[in-house]
């Protein structure tokens, strides 16, 4: 699940993987962006469209939102009755590849502000080394397909980085992934890192999908939309061939 299209960043990837997996997808745009509401509120969406997957009888869930992982993980998993995953921005492994330097994080407020995160620093020592870059907006431009105004975003928010020779860029968004050529045309120097395949590689080894070899099949819901079949064929074009502007 997704607050809205950044999931697919994740989907595209599982759906490139030779196993025999049923994927439901659930996008929530009617109540997206959910980077900028309320912890709380957060939660309770989170909670919701679960409870609409376990009503699908799915057998694992995975937040593929950093925001929602990090409103709402540890709570639903003492709640639901099947494993939860989440998204962890890829701050160790930047970290590691760029020893003694910072690193610049994009990711929402919730993100930026949560406990989760915090922690996260203070585990690996690097409060200092952390530059944190709020972008809150560029999701719904992602969800719209609004490729130009999301560069237009993007340009102001790397000024930081750019201006104080920050080359490491950690996605803290699924949504951000769709815009990784956005980002290395507006700063070519940059390395990006993202947490997409470490998620992937977790959710293959705890669910055992190599023991299933296959084909894996995914199905699309949305929540109340205005024009489904557009949605529908954004969401096909993400997956298909990445961010564009919708037709």
């Amino acid at each position: 699940m997704d607050s809205g299209m950044g999931g697919l960043s994740v989907l595209k990837e599982l759906l490139e993987l030779p196993y025999s997996a049923d994927f439901l997808y659930y996008g929530d745009l009617a109540h997206a962006p959910y980077g900028e509401k309320k912890t709380f509120e957060v939660l309770e969406l989170t909670r919701n469209v679960c409870n609409f997957l376990l009503k699908e009888e799915v057998d694992a869930i995975l937040l593929a939102c950093n925001t929602a992982t990090s409103a709402s993980a540890s709570k639903l998993r003492e709640e639901l009755s099947v494993p939860v995953f989440g998204m962890e921005p890829a701050i160790k492994p930047a970290l590691l590849a760029h020893p003694g330097e910072k690193i610049a994080l994009l990711a929402t407020s919730v993100t930026h502000r949560e406990e989760k995160l915090q922690e996260l620093k203070s585990e690996l020592d690097a409060s200092e080394r952390v530059v944190h870059l709020n972008c809150d907006g560029l999701a719904s431009l992602v969800d719209a397909g609004k490729s130009q105004e999301a560069k237009l975003l993007l340009k102001n928010i790397l000024e930081i980085p750019k201006q104080q020779g920050i080359k490491a860029l950690v996605l803290g968004c699924t949504h951000y992934v769709f815009l990784k050529n956005e980002i290395k045309e507006l700063y070519p120097e940059a390395i990006l890192h993202d947490g997409n395949q470490g998620t992937v590689r977790h959710l293959v080894r705890s669910l055992h999908l190599e023991e299933k070899p296959g084909h894996p099949t995914h199905t699309l819901y949305f929540s109340s939309e205005t024009n489904g079949e557009k949605t529908a064929s954004f969401a096909h074009k993400l997956l298909t061939f990445g961010f564009a502007e919708p037709t």
